[in-house]
């Protein structure tokens, strides 16, 4: 029987759009919030049990903190089966932010509509575009009788959204792949390098006083803002230093932000306490522990050239264990089959970099060769009206599937 051909896998693509769209329209009718991803994980079982793929149930440990885990379940299919050889990981998150205010939207937030070339609802980009891409690329090359010369490890992982428990977990399944590639949504470019961050809350006190005299307290909030400026240059000087090709267009790589701050507790009394929390990002490699002893030596500066901070200094509390930055080298086979798939596939290759945090960083700061593809705009996610192009879908998994043809893995 000849080989099939590079043809005959992405014909096999188009003969499955219709039904991997229709799929996907359906996953995103399960409204599968974080923390309630049992909504959709069984739909996901079905689709592997149909196919004969072995899958595995990995419940959440209930160390990991998070609400309702012996509910929420990890789903680790492989593709065609467990059969020993090296190991390629597939990973996608099923968790999809709240809806929000549904006033806010067009139609309903998980409607799953599929209208003017679009598929409508919460997680249509973030991600379960990407999923469905993904599963539809193995679909196709299983159909087109291709052998891969690899496993695929299909990691359908919860708590993305929240803390990253789910990835945390399933990499114990396959703890040592060849290559990792994970389904967010990238516009269609390759990323194979992502900064990475640090959450943080940084506290600080002070004295209340009448409104009327305010020099009788200590006002936390203006203390907060002396603390906040000096992070934001610390930030700034950081960003200046490191430089990227593939994050040219960005005005930096390692963002700073503050997302949340709240000071005192009435309008007409000074404030005597004020706290703010954001993130920090990381370089590439660097050790997230030497970015937090940076921004603790700056807040220390801060407290010492302040009366009241050097007595009562400001306290950091890290909200998360941190997600590190990475790089898969360009010219690693699994960013070359990427590229050549990619050049056949839409007519050019596109590369960039991410600042988001993503369960990627779980292979790539491991030494995994990682990368980041999937269909849709980001910023479409975490957004009213969110939606994914069928035609990008399609050619997502289109690229995929080329991917995994032409993918060489290293064994050790």
């Amino acid at each position: 029987m000849p080989r099939p051909t590079d043809a005959d896998v992405t014909a096999r693509v188009d003969a499955l759009a219709e039904d991997m769209l229709s799929f996907l329209a359906a996953t995103v009718r399960d409204p599968s919030e974080s923390g309630w991803e049992d909504r959709v994980t069984g739909r996901y079982a079905d689709w592997f049990a149909a196919r004969g793929w072995p899958v595995t149930r990995q419940p959440l440990e209930e160390a990991s903190g998070e609400p309702r885990a012996a509910q929420r379940e990890n789903l680790i299919a492989w593709y065609p089966g467990r059969r020993g050889l090296p190991c390629v990981v597939l990973n996608g998150h099923v968790d999809v932010v709240p809806a929000g205010d549904e006033q806010a939207w067009s139609r309903p937030p998980y409607s799953g509509d599929r209208d003017g070339g679009l598929v409508h609802g919460r997680g249509s980009v973030d991600m379960k575009g990407g999923i469905a891409a993904g599963l539809y690329a193995l679909a196709a090359l299983d159909e087109a009788g291709v052998d891969l010369p690899f496993d695929v490890a299909v990691q359908l992982v919860v708590a993305e959204e929240t803390t990253g428990a789910g990835t945390r977990a399933a990499v114990h399944q396959a703890p040592d792949p060849a290559a990792a590639l994970v389904l967010e949504p990238t516009g269609g470019a390759i990323v194979p390098v992502s900064t990475g961050l640090l959450f943080f809350t940084v506290e600080v006190t002070g004295v209340a006083a009448h409104t009327s005299a305010p020099w009788r307290g200590v006002d936390a909030f203006d203390k907060l803002i002396r603390v906040r400026e000096a992070l934001a240059e610390l930030a700034r000087k950081r960003g200046a230093a490191y430089r990227h090709p593939l994050f040219a267009d960005v005005p930096t790589a390692i963002p700073f932000a503050i997302g949340t701050a709240r000071a005192g507790s009435w309008r007409a009394a000074v404030p005597d306490h004020a706290t703010m929390s954001g993130r920090i990002g990381l370089m590439p490699g660097e050790p997230p522990g030497e970015l937090r002893r940076e921004v603790e030596r700056v807040l220390g500066e801060v407290a010492a050239t302040d009366d009241w901070l050097r007595d009562h200094p400001p306290s950091v509390r890290w909200d998360h264990e941190g997600l590190p930055g990475w790089e898969t080298p360009t010219d690693h086979p699994l960013i070359t089959a990427l590229r050549s798939a990619q050049r056949e596939c839409a007519g050019a290759e596109t590369l960039t970099g991410f600042t988001a945090g993503s369960d990627a960083a779980y292979f790539g700061s491991r030494g995994v060769p990682t990368a980041i593809f999937g269909p849709g705009d980001v910023t479409r996610a975490h957004a009213p009206d969110e939606c994914v192009a069928e035609a990008d879908v399609v050619r997502a998994a289109k690229v995929l599937a080329l991917t995994l043809a032409r993918l060489v893995v290293r064994d050790g």
